[in-house]
């Protein structure tokens, strides 16, 4: 499955657009958008243009995808369906996994992501893409108890848990909270006008922020169980990857691949 979480704040003339067309087929690419976690009426419309800027020649599909009757809809199943891209706006996660978890349309969205359709979510959109997602949380780059409130995901993408508007908002302190709960989760930050693209076993990081991958799979220890109110978290054996642009994370591995502009590569 191919999917890309943009940290919030896309520039409509940056890069994040023409990759994410690139990705689906090109110019001639169904695209459908879904605004479901926003509450503007006009939300999937500055998508759409960002779209057509960056050369789509098919209209792409706004989907009045509101509320959780609306996924029952034969049409909306239909554009899921045939998509070749999916965008799910920004707005509120909470919003969005109301209205399709356990339904006819978010079946179909796990469908065509299985089937090779490009799914990308910007904000609340990339929250929303693993199995568990940070529904709630505080800023600050030391973890304390409570900072994160997990909540059930799309299921996208199983191993990965998503934060978003990264660096921005100073959201460190609540995955490495997330994460020490779930160590089985690889946690990654997304910053504003940056991607991260997930592609099988690979991330790559595409834009003009970072990445920031928590690996919480050699914790040493944490007295998480024993925290209360808003108590600081101690906790060993986090391991931190700062990614930018080019830059790759492997999966399997577990191993971050630094792209340097003076070789091409590392």
């Amino acid at each position: 499955m191919t999917l890309l979480a943009i940290g919030g704040g896309m520039d409509p003339a940056g890069p994040l657009p023409g990759v994410f067309l690139q990705l689906c087929g090109g110019r001639d690419a169904r695209i459908v958008i879904l605004p479901t976690a926003s509450e503007l009426p006009d939300a999937g419309g500055s998508i759409h243009s960002s779209l057509t800027a960056a050369g789509l020649r098919r209209a792409a599909q706004i989907v009045p995808l509101r509320r959780r009757s609306d996924s029952e809809k034969p049409e909306i199943i239909s554009a899921l369906q045939n998509a070749d891209g999916i965008f799910l706006c920004g707005g509120d996660q909470l919003r969005l996994t109301a209205a399709l978890l356990g339904t006819p349309a978010g079946a179909a969205i796990q469908q065509a992501g299985q089937r090779g359709c490009v799914i990308a979510g910007t904000s609340a959109g990339a929250a929303a893409l693993g199995a568990i997602m940070i529904a709630r949380g505080s800023q600050g780059q030391a973890p304390r108890c409570g900072s994160a409130v997990l909540s059930p995901g799309l299921g996208l993408e199983p191993r990965l848990l998503f934060d978003q508007h990264f660096n921005q908002r100073n959201r460190l302190g609540r995955l490495i909270f997330a994460l020490t709960a779930s160590p089985s989760l690889i946690g990654i930050g997304v910053d504003e006008d940056t991607a991260a693209l997930v592609d099988g076993d690979q991330i790559e990081v595409i834009g003009r922020g970072a990445a920031t991958i928590v690996d919480a799979s050699r914790l040493a220890g944490s007295n998480i169980s024993e925290l209360k109110g808003r108590e600081l978290l101690a906790v060993s054996g986090i391991v931190l990857h700062v990614l930018t642009h080019g830059s790759r994370f492997h999966l399997g591995q577990r191993t971050a691949e630094i792209f340097r502009s003076d070789t091409g590569g590392a």
